[in-house]
């Protein structure tokens, strides 16, 4: 047998590439997790903006519900801005009415408008308020010689749409003229 080198003493050994192996393992696990936290962090990020759109979505649809009623002549004759049916009457001496307040709000019904694509917590809401009548002098709607000049009858429509979850909610309103 030839005796080339002899194996390396293994009590004079100090642990160099143990230590340095343990620094990088620590280094590794740092990064791993910071890259799971991003992650989880993303993801909530992604269901809350799917929870907002579909809040979003169920908002304009009652919205456009709203805008619809107004729009549709039979609907429009039975309405009663009384506050009893989701619409009120909004006169110099009264208030808004208050969105937070929720039996303020007429339903959706949902043979109007087709939610089956959309996973919302709840059905949508929407409700009317009828705002002072403005005139328009000098405007181009008058035409020769008016005793008085036209008036114009705004409506604001106020929609409300949840989300996926209880916790998104999203109130849109538009002004509407009849």
């Amino acid at each position: 047998m030839s005796v080339g080198r002899l194996p390396p003493d293994y009590r004079s050994q100090r642990g160099a590439v143990l230590i340095v192996a343990l620094v990088l393992l620590l280094v590794l696990t740092i990064l791993g997790t910071a890259g799971i936290r991003d992650t989880a962090m993303e993801e909530r990020m992604a269901g809350n903006f799917r929870d907002y759109s579909a809040a979003l979505a169920a908002a304009e649809a009652a919205l456009r519900s709203g805008e619809l009623s107004l729009e549709s002549t039979t609907t429009f004759q039975s309405m009663l801005f009384s506050g009893t049916d989701g619409t009120y009457d909004v006169t110099p001496t009264s208030h808004s009415v208050d969105p937070q307040t929720a039996g303020n709000w007429d339903t959706v019904d949902a043979a109007v408008m087709d939610l089956a694509n959309t996973l919302i917590n709840q059905d949508p809401d929407f409700y009317i308020e009828r705002l002072p009548e403005i005139a328009l002098p000098g405007s181009d709607l008058v035409v020769g010689f008016q005793d008085q000049a036209p008036r114009v009858q705004f409506y604001r429509v106020t929609g409300k749409g949840y989300g996926i979850s209880p916790n998104a909610e999203v109130i849109l309103q538009s002004t509407y003229f009849r």
